[in-house]
């Protein structure tokens, strides 16, 4: 009798000592998986902003940081802003870029925090980052009436394209000793980049067909083509691309 009622104890003691265990545990996991769905909202959210400057942002409009904040919050709920280190305050876009004429870049930067952790010892840095190109007026690639061209800042003609190879940049990636060999469509020799400042030493090189200068870097803006679209009465003098406009 003595012998059952200390097994009893015993099972009852090692209960005790398990079940919290196993709750802390259980309850952990459904904490990161609610963590894990706070991030894909929070991707979510920053991409639809990003698509709502970027029409905005075509149309000349200039919104404030706190504004964009303050969109992409709207876009959570109270729920996820729970496991959000300091709640919408914690929310950081200082890295965003919402000036560049042809791109939205949005970064966000935060500490995600499970709520099981009563102690405030567990943080998880979280990144996302969401590139936008502006709206250029068109929506599945083309225009139903055909009265508009494309154009850039930096050439005097016009393209009735927009996949003209001219303003559709192919780059390749090439090793510095195969430059001195190459010629471009023209057939002219590449020149270093004026921007970047490209040489020979560098690691990696950047070309275009149409070019006639190499880079060292993939974003540097000599590689960059700031396309819009625009009324084929508005083109204002400029001549018909050789290529696209014939």
């Amino acid at each position: 009798m003595i012998l059952r009622t200390c097994r009893r104890a015993s099972l009852t003691i090692e209960a005790a000592l398990v079940l919290p265990v196993f709750m802390t545990g259980l309850l952990t996991l459904v904490s990161a998986l609610l963590m894990l769905l706070t991030g894909m909202r929070i991707q979510a959210s920053l991409q639809n902003t990003a698509q709502h400057l970027a029409i905005l942002r075509a149309n000349g409009s200039l919104i404030p940081m706190s504004d964009i904040r303050e969109e992409i919050v709207s876009g959570l709920s109270e729920e996820d802003l729970k496991y959000i280190e300091n709640g919408s305050e914690g929310i950081d876009i200082s890295a965003s870029d919402v000036d560049d004429r042809e791109y939205i870049n949005l970064q966000l930067d935060c500490d995600l925090k499970p709520v099981t952790d009563v102690f405030g010892l567990i943080r998880i840095p979280f990144h996302r980052r969401s590139l936008t190109h502006i709206w250029c007026g068109y929506e599945g690639g083309y225009f139903p009436d055909g009265q508009y061209v494309y154009i850039t800042d930096d050439s005097d003609v016009y393209h009735t394209r927009r996949d003209c190879s001219h303003i559709r940049l192919t780059i390749n990636e090439i090793d510095p000793s195969e430059v001195t060999n190459l010629r471009n469509d023209n057939g002219s020799r590449y020149r270093p980049c004026e921007i970047c400042h490209a040489k020979l030493s560098d690691e990696k090189l950047y070309i275009t067909p149409d070019g006639n200068r190499y880079h060292n870097s993939i974003t540097c803006s000599g590689l960059k083509r700031t396309v819009r679209a625009v009324k084929i009465g508005d083109v204002r003098g400029r001549r018909p691309c050789k290529r696209c406009g014939r």
